[in-house]
């Protein structure tokens, strides 16, 4: 399922490419030389092509998940964790609202509906055309999640962890509990590699919505360059979203990529910081010590403070004495 979610990711990020260039020259030629012609694009044959990869990777994904539903409704049945009457498409299977959800998201694109495409002007900046509802096929990118669950061996713990999850209201499957697991346990890997899967979907979603509308950005290199200075948080100002669509992209990568800072930050350098238990066993030896030099100097004072009023009582009462 990974594979032919990564080749409609793959093919939306070249349509990007291609529907930014195009729709860039079409509002050029448009401006320049016909201001009250259509706004109508025909579609290039690579396009055709791209599009007809899309749908076929959409459906060949529909039937994978499809199947993988029905596994897992089979797998609960032998376990008796549902009745056998019923498919995973029943209320009571717990299965539905998830399936509908991926279905959803596996299977929306934006197919050729004409010969050519229509363009409109939304607002000052906005080119907008229906191809571009295609940025929701970048969505797909969560099932990296289940592939790194079930190579983590998550998806295989033993039913007795699983109890100790249920009892205390974990679900030990969810891909959030991945994400924690493979912070805590790879975090600089797992920074990385996110922080990557998120400039790259950014750069390309924002050709989308971008390329057409703004001067600013003329090519694929200026928007990897603005995704990567807003993730960072360094923001030149250099180059800058126009588009309604642009800023939405450019503000859910900036925040993306703030929290995956903030996660390295809390887990690679905070927990660098803190002690490790041999380091703590040094300083715990080294308190002792010192608290023992510092008992036996106390004790070292007093016994001085009482051997000196001692001292002076024995003077006071041997003075009158001696008188």
């Amino acid at each position: 399922m990974l594979a032919l979610a990564v080749v409609g990711i793959l093919c939306v990020s070249v349509e990007s490419e291609l529907l930014g260039v195009e729709m860039a020259q079409f509002m050029e030629e448009k401006i320049e030389e016909n201001p009250g012609g259509p706004n109508s694009l025909a579609y290039s044959p690579v396009f055709i092509a791209l599009k007809g990869v899309l749908l076929g990777t959409s459906g060949l994904l529909f039937l994978a998940l499809v199947m993988r539903y029905r596994i897992v409704w089979k797998i609960r049945v032998v376990t008796h964790q549902l009745p056998k009457a019923g498919t995973f498409l029943s209320a009571y299977s717990g299965l539905r609202s998830r399936f509908m959800l991926e279905a959803l998201v596996c299977i929306f694109h934006m197919p050729l509906l004409s010969a050519e495409r229509r363009i409109f002007r939304w607002g000052e900046y906005d080119v907008v055309c229906l191809d571009q509802l295609d940025v929701v096929v970048f969505t797909r990118i969560y099932l990296v999640g289940r592939v790194l669950r079930n190579q983590l061996g998550l998806s295989s713990i033993s039913h007795d962890a699983r109890l100790i999850g249920s009892i205390h209201k974990m679900d030990l499957s969810s891909i959030w509990f991945t994400i924690k697991f493979c912070f805590q346990k790879f975090p600089l890997e797992s920074t990385w590699s996110i922080l990557f899967i998120d400039w790259f979907l950014s750069s390309a979603a924002l050709n989308f919505f971008e390329r057409a509308s703004n001067p600013t950005e003329t090519s694929a290199s200026d928007a990897i360059w603005l995704t990567i200075v807003t993730v960072t948080g360094v923001g030149y100002g250099d180059i800058f979203p126009r588009t309604l669509g642009g800023k939405i992209i450019i503000a859910i990568g900036g925040i993306i990529g703030g929290m995956i800072i903030a996660c390295l930050l809390r887990v690679g350098l905070i927990d660098a910081l803190q002690l490790s238990p041999q380091e703590q066993k040094v300083l715990d030896v080294a308190h002792f010590y010192r608290y023992i030099r510092q008992h036996i100097a106390d004790r070292q004072v007093r016994s001085n403070n009482e051997l000196t009023r001692t001292i002076k009582l024995f003077q006071s009462i041997a003075a009158p004495s001696a008188t």
